[in-house]
């Protein structure tokens, strides 16, 4: 009897650990595993990486223990946590990206990777049955747009707004906005999001406040980096142009074409995306390292979106064919100023004017130095002579 009795306990005691081992996990702690499982895939070269690994994949699998029926939170933690680790200075035990080439590009891969093969990417909003309309700010940079997302449904719907191509509607901006921003909207709600953006084309005026930009479905959302040894080709509407300064982002290699945004939105978006993630990574490392400063180094927000505008205005004119100079820089200021003071350039001090013509000189050899280091603009002539 008694051995019936210890043989049954032993038989509960066998299923309640099959049950405990294998419960019916939910989409988000599935979602956790597999993110776990494929980061503990990844090659590593270094001690740094290893432990790296281990850190991802305990956030993975957390995130999905904390979240097990919602796989869309567990892959907005995660790609958070990427975000975090690529941005933060290392510290004992603890590598980081931030002052760390290697980390930072490790992680930059892991992380295209792992949206490449669905593990921490969400739906964009062309995805989704979100009703969107947006609106202008009058801005060329920075606040760009409002956005407004209407969930229509009875459940709630997270999405990704970015990277993305804002095409223009023939009369102003075009725009790019680099970075990922999550958004849930909860069922049969509206949630307004202001979108932060750069212009691509100096030549055309801002959407005026509250006028409505071209609706979401003609945006091109950028799924992925440009691939290993892209080049243009003809039949995707590229253009030979030998001349150009613009290079292939990143790489230094000539161009050597243009295109039309206009007709082409979506093998320029791609292009015009790449090259801006690499101005604004050269800014921030060369603005680390101390290399530049500008008149504004005493605001350095300002500072950061000018310099990046302006040289991403560079070479987004390049694309196009259409080069914007130092006299258009020059003659914008002068507006910019006119607008500001309600003076006439022309009835304003010399010394005003020398102080004026000293910073566009000095904005402009700044701007040129960040395309340079990003590799996205030929490095500027020198005069003859010149040593």
């Amino acid at each position: 009897m008694k051995k019936m009795i210890l043989a049954a306990a032993m038989l509960l005691a066998a299923i309640n650990l099959t049950i405990a081992q294998n419960p019916n996990p939910g989409p988000g702690e599935t979602a956790g595993d597999r993110i776990a499982e494929r980061v503990e895939s990844a090659a590593t070269s270094s001690s740094d990486q290893k432990a790296l690994v281990k850190e991802i994949a305990e956030a993975a699998r957390k995130a999905g223990k904390d979240n097990p029926n919602d796989a869309d939170k567990v892959k907005e933690i995660v790609r958070k946590k990427l975000d975090e680790i690529r941005d933060r200075p290392s510290s004992n035990g603890k590598p980081g990206g931030k002052n760390n080439k290697e980390i930072e590009e490790w992680v930059k891969k892991l992380k295209s990777d792992l949206m490449d093969k669905g593990y921490v990417a969400l739906p964009n909003l062309g995805n989704t049955s979100l009703a969107c309309s947006a609106k202008g700010t009058g801005r060329t940079t920075g606040h760009i747009a409002d956005l407004s997302l209407n969930n229509p449904t009875n459940t709630p719907i997270t999405a990704e707004i970015g990277p993305l191509f804002i095409p223009s509607d023939g009369q102003y901006q075009p725009y790019i906005v680099p970075d990922v921003v999550t958004i849930t909207v909860p069922a049969h709600a509206t949630a307004n999001v202001p979108v932060e953006g750069f212009c691509s084309d100096i030549f055309s005026p801002p959407v005026p406040p509250g006028e409505a930009m071209p609706p979401a479905t003609d945006w091109v959302f950028v799924s992925d980096p440009l691939p290993s040894g892209w080049a243009p080709l003809p039949a995707k509407g590229w253009k030979p142009a030998p001349g150009i300064t613009a290079l292939i982002p990143g790489t230094g290699m000539p161009l050597r074409y243009t295109i039309d945004p206009k007709k082409y939105p979506a093998e320029a978006a791609a292009v015009l995306l790449e090259a801006l993630t690499h101005i604004a990574d050269a800014w921030d490392h060369m603005k680390s390292d101390g290399a530049v400063t500008t008149p504004f180094s005493g605001n350095p927000e300002k500072e950061r979106e000018a310099v990046i505008q302006q040289t991403f205005w560079l070479y987004a004119s390049a694309l196009t064919g259409k080069e914007y100079k130092l006299n258009d820089f020059s003659q914008n200021t002068i507006r910019q100023f006119e607008a500001g003071t309600g003076q006439k350039f022309s009835a304003a001090k010399q010394e005003t004017k020398d102080e004026i013509n000293k910073g566009v000189a000095a904005f402009w050899d700044t701007f040129q130095a960040v395309g340079t280091e990003a590799k996205v603009l030929a490095a500027p002539q020198q005069p003859a002579g010149h040593k």
